[in-house]
């Protein structure tokens, strides 16, 4: 079969899902087309569905189905020996997941089922429901770091999908918790909450050894995989110790500012790219520079607010939010663009965080007027609202 026909004949098993067919149909049409069947043609025949007019956070749901249509079928790649290298950033997610598997087989789901027996586990499933809660951290790193690097390749359809179906999955983990908490729990409540979640979460951990990993290590670089190593530590880790070191065989190119005798000079002075450095590291803000293009291009400042990674730089911006918070971000962008606003400002206390957050947004121009791009400057600004007296003396 020709890769057009293969590719066809995916999407038609894909629309036939889409228009609400059953899966057993579903399962016999993918047997009697293939025998196995890449990661990379499930993924470009669901960036054809969006380009049709999906949207993509409809996938969320059908994505799953997919997986369940082709599970099982999905060719193997020939496994990347650094992969199995403790300290790699694959084998933290693989060892967070195999954690993360025995604490719902082995521990969730035979402690629901004692309950439901009528033995009083409940104390230890509200414990095991708080440890699956710490799955945000092994989430939050895949999102801050894995994405940006998909995006970076073009890879741009299934970061989107992952990470609504990451936070339905957190949403469901917090229901089953809440109904847990209760005093007196509606036990089938309970367990449809649990099992549900439990599901969901086997589920995605499918998807991230199956398909994501294995398509990511299809263009990723070991420089790429270094920067996610180096930014595992702004999250932290699920139910696992600090892995271990871990650096790429080859060192990357030299950065130029190593180079303490490239002067730059301003309208009043001059620095190095050594001091320049140094100075915009020092500042008590996180520093974002996005582009005329609405391109990253620049992570700094002292203060850790959000995480990052550096291989979204070069990435569009907007892929770099949610699908809830993007619409306000083209706002903000589009009337910088026209010339219509220069300045945004929000103060506000993310739940996660439970610190107060100003964030700046503002138009860069040169002389003429002309856009060269957004500066977002991201400040904690917590003890700064508790001040109620003068401090003049050191």
């Amino acid at each position: 079969m020709t890769d057009k026909k293969r590719q066809d004949a995916i999407l038609k098993i894909l629309h036939y899902i889409q228009n609400g067919g059953d899966f057993a149909t579903a399962k016999k049409m993918f047997q009697e087309e293939f025998d196995q069947v890449d990661v990379a043609e499930i993924t470009a025949a669901e960036r054809e569905l969006i380009k049709q007019g999906l949207n993509p956070a409809e996938i969320q749901y059908l994505c799953n189905v997919h997986a369940d249509v082709f599970k099982g079928n999905i060719k193997e790649n020939a496994v990347n020996p650094d992969f199995a290298t403790p300290g790699h950033p694959v084998h933290t997610i693989k060892l967070e997941n195999m954690v993360l598997k025995s604490l719902v087989n082995d521990a969730l789901l035979p402690d629901l089922k004692k309950y439901q027996a009528g033995q009083d586990t409940l104390d230890k499933i509200r414990k095991e429901l708080s440890d699956l809660a710490t799955i945000d951290k092994h989430y939050r790193r895949k999102e801050t770091s894995l994405f940006p690097l998909m995006n970076k390749y073009g890879i741009t359809a299934p970061p989107e999908v992952m990470w609504g179906v990451d936070d339905d999955i957190r949403d469901l983990i917090g229901d089953a918790s809440k109904i847990a908490g209760e005093e007196h729990p509606d036990k089938d409540q309970l367990a449809e909450a649990i099992k549900k979640a439990s599901h969901e979460v086997l589920e995605m951990i499918f998807k991230e050894e199956s398909i994501m990993i294995p398509m990511i290590d299809e263009v990723a670089d070991q420089d790429d995989w270094y920067n996610v190593k180096r930014e595992e530590s702004q999250i932290g880790y699920t139910l696992i110790r600090k892995p271990m070191n871990w650096k790429p065989k080859e060192a990357g190119p030299i950065s130029v500012s190593n180079l303490s005798s490239f002067l730059i000079n301003f309208e009043e002075g001059r620095l190095n790219l050594e001091q320049l450095n140094a100075i915009l590291d020092m500042l008590p803000f996180a520093l974002t520079f996005i582009d005329e293009h609405d391109k990253v291009a620049y992570f700094g400042g002292g203060a850790e607010i959000y995480p990052h990674s550096r291989n979204a730089i070069g990435n569009d911006v907007f892929s770099c939010h949610t699908a809830k918070s993007r619409p306000l971000i083209k706002k903000i962008f589009a009337q910088f663009h026209s010339g219509e606003v220069d300045k945004y400002e929000f103060h506000f206390t993310p739940h996660k965080m439970k610190r107060c957050l100003y964030l700046r947004y503002y138009a860069v121009r040169d002389k003429n007027g002309k856009y060269l791009g957004c500066l977002e400057v991201a400040q904690d600004v917590t003890e700064i609202r508790s001040w109620t007296e003068e401090k003049k003396k050191i």
